[in-house]
């Protein structure tokens, strides 16, 4: 169970098999590193699996506050720390947007990038979802041993951390990755399924695929916002490829 000091707070994070380093950042209530070290011992073969929790969430040091561009920043710390120049960067959900905006502002460190059900932007639809969700009152005991698991015993907290973090204004600028999209020239796999849902909108990979200037896109047929889950052989196969013509 690795721990680095990351910028003054306690950073986890997982490491599984050998190869090509890649970065793994997820960052969402009902995720951790831990959680997909199963994941990529059955599937990302002939990878170095780095996966870390961002501050504030799951085995990271828990905060009541911080700035959006802090998970940015922290990552770059993250790389220098384990010595890396320049990196493949995977994620989804919540850490496409970090990855995303960590390649905008250091094109020179990021190989390729994997986003597997991006989100490209904050939308009043899944804010309210994700805001109803988060509500205790409407947290069910199944949902609660979930973040429980995931975040411990502070993690109510950490629930209305994530959700006050949304809700700030600052956090829909920074994290509009329709404003910077055109600009990130890095190789862009982005997967994803074609069940729409408020919070992970399948419009999104349609149109950061328009803006990538260096983009591919794979739309899994009668599949949730999760393609990696649910196709890891064509995934899988479609990142090494990815990986491959960079290298």
């Amino acid at each position: 169970m690795p721990e680095l000091l990351i910028n003054g707070y306690k950073h986890y994070y997982e490491e599984v098999g050998e190869g090509t380093p890649m970065i793994w950042v997820t960052g969402t209530r009902f995720d951790s590193a831990k959680k997909w070290v199963d994941y990529m011992k059955e599937n990302a073969h002939g990878f170095r699996m780095i996966m870390p929790d961002i501050r504030g969430m799951a085995d990271s040091e828990h905060v009541a506050e911080c700035e959006p561009s802090d998970w940015v920043l922290d990552l770059g710390s993250f790389l220098d720390e384990l010595g890396m120049d320049s990196v493949h960067l995977a994620s989804e959900t919540l850490g496409t947007r970090i990855v995303t905006r960590f390649a905008y502002e250091n094109p020179a460190r990021v190989k390729s990038l994997i986003l597997n059900g991006p989100i490209a932007y904050s939308d009043p639809e899944g804010d309210e979802d994700r805001v109803r969700q988060a509500d205790p009152s409407n947290i069910t005991p199944e949902a609660l041993a979930r973040l429980e698991y995931y975040h411990g015993s502070g993690a109510l907290d950490v629930n209305l951390f994530y959700v006050k973090m949304h809700a700030k204004p600052e956090f829909h600028e920074y994290y509009d990755l329709r404003t910077i999209a055109s600009e990130v020239k890095t190789p862009t796999l982005i997967l994803r399924g074609d069940m729409d849902e408020d919070r992970h909108p399948v419009g999104h990979a349609n149109q950061l695929h328009k803006l990538f200037p260096n983009s591919w896109l794979q739309i899994f047929a009668n599949t949730s916002f999760n393609g990696m889950v649910q196709h890891p052989e064509k995934s899988w196969e479609l990142i090494r490829s990815l990986v491959e013509s960079t290298e």
